[in-house]
């Protein structure tokens, strides 16, 4: 009997203790206060994320597919998509686009590239293998290309008005 008096007693003084955890730190209700109002900031005078003159390289690491099988130009009302069906060189390839590399003479030329698999990587039948993708071309720079160009590891696809 003693035992569960001091146990009951033990237990109801704990928890009284735990009332004032509503107002503590350990409660993540008040982790962060009621919003207040605050200055803004000029903008000559905010530091930029990225520095001026700075170039932005991006490394592409993926790899050109190995055929580019068939390729379509269809018209749509903001331009025109690209879409290409490729074959990539073993099962498992993901994450594939059409990457530009920019107008020259009229030819828009893209790259058909995709990311090899890090683990498995079976060979397999061709229609296991194939990829598609798709690159929108907007009404304005659709107003200065000629053709499309699709490029792969071993051939080319080319598209003309």
């Amino acid at each position: 009997m003693l035992r569960a008096t001091l146990m009951g007693t033990a237990l109801l003084i704990g928890l009284s203790g735990c009332a004032r955890i509503a107002d503590s730190r350990l409660n993540p209700f008040n982790w962060f206060g009621n919003s207040q109002p605050a200055a803004v900031v000029d903008a000559s005078e905010r530091r930029p994320l990225v520095p001026e003159g700075r170039r932005t390289v991006i490394v592409d690491n993926r790899a050109l597919l190995q055929t580019v099988d068939a390729m379509s130009v269809d018209r749509a009302p903001a331009g025109a998509i690209v879409r290409a069906t490729g074959t990539a060189p073993g099962q498992g390839y993901f994450n594939a686009q059409l990457v530009s590399r920019g107008v020259a003479n009229g030819v828009l030329t893209l790259e058909f590239r995709a990311q090899a698999p890090s683990a498995f990587e079976g060979i397999g039948p061709n229609r296991s293998r194939q990829i598609t993708a798709a690159y929108v071309i907007d009404a304005a720079e659709l107003a200065a290309i000629r053709s499309v160009r699709i490029e792969a590891a071993s051939n080319a696809r080319v598209s003309r008005r």
